[in-house]
């Protein structure tokens, strides 16, 4: 699947789904750097929108860095997972199929492990809230029950 290119999330309306991790990681950088990607569709006006923000701010940086160190603090919490997912996603791929495969046999392992693995991530570091406990405990839960314990 291909990242949509037209899609944008104003800051007020980052909750952390799968589909916003998904577009807020190659935009990791940048938000790092305090700079919130502009909206492709922008008409000069410059309200943000998109709801109550999640982050208050003083300066203008700090509403993306906010979200930036949210979103890395979960990808670190999920461990060699979160880095699979950051690396699956941070590029773009056209190809996410061919970006597993490529991974899987970096790694020795099936492409199925690794299609999973990443997904156990996706599903851990999404949601309006942290998760609570570790990534390991969140796997042993069963939540994605064919995953085995690293």
């Amino acid at each position: 699947m291909m990242i949509v290119k037209d899609k944008w999330y104003s800051p007020g309306a980052i909750k952390f789904t799968k589909t916003q991790i998904k577009w807020l990681i190659p935009r990791l950088p940048s938000l790092r750097n305090g700079e919130y990607p502009h909206n492709p569709k922008e008409s000069g006006y410059s309200d943000f929108g998109g709801g109550k923000p999640q982050f208050k701010a003083g300066a203008k940086f700090e509403v993306p860095a906010g979200i930036a160190a949210e979103l890395d603090i979960r990808l670190q919490r999920a461990g060699v997972d979160g880095i699979l997912l950051e690396l699956l996603y941070a590029g773009d791929p056209d190809d996410e199929l061919f970006v597993i495969e490529h991974i899987a046999n970096c790694l020795k392992v099936d492409s199925r492990e690794i299609s999973q693995r990443i997904r156990n991530a996706l599903y851990f570091v999404s949601g309006i809230d942290r998760k609570a406990g570790s990534y390991s405990k969140y796997i042993r839960g069963q939540y994605y029950k064919y995953l085995r314990v690293m």
